[in-house]
């Protein structure tokens, strides 16, 4: 490669990376509600999952980020529960903000799905 050609290409590369914003990019943060929404958050839990709506405690996400809720059920054709053993783990989700937005993680896989009309703030 030419020596000029290299030249440019680095100065061009030192250019563009310089042009970008001071600014950290803000994160992710752990959050709480700032009153019980638990029918949000089980209607952005069911959409996250792809499942039914499960049922949430009107304190969920109140005092902690985390919420530990019994594994999605198995169920059959028609939806009802299978009777029988449970080996799976409990399911566990975080609630997080970002810019004023709410958002759940499923903590095993890290999916996320926003919470549009839930009201949160940041954990200190």
């Amino acid at each position: 490669m030419n020596f000029k050609v290299a030249t440019a290409i680095y100065f061009v590369t030192l250019l563009g990376c310089s042009a970008q914003s001071q600014e950290p990019t803000p994160k992710l943060q752990h959050a709480v509600l700032t009153t019980p929404q638990s029918t949000l958050i089980a209607q952005g839990i069911a959409r996250l999952m792809h499942s039914q709506p499960i049922a949430v405690a009107d304190d969920a996400f109140i005092n902690s980020s985390i919420l530990v809720t019994d594994s999605m059920g198995i169920t059959d054709a028609q939806g009802n529960p299978i009777m029988g053993k449970q080996l799976s783990m409990p399911d566990r989700f975080e609630l997080l903000i970002k810019d004023k937005m709410c958002f759940v993680r499923h903590l095993d896989s890290k999916a996320t799905e926003p919470l549009p009309l839930v009201k949160c703030k940041a954990v200190n």
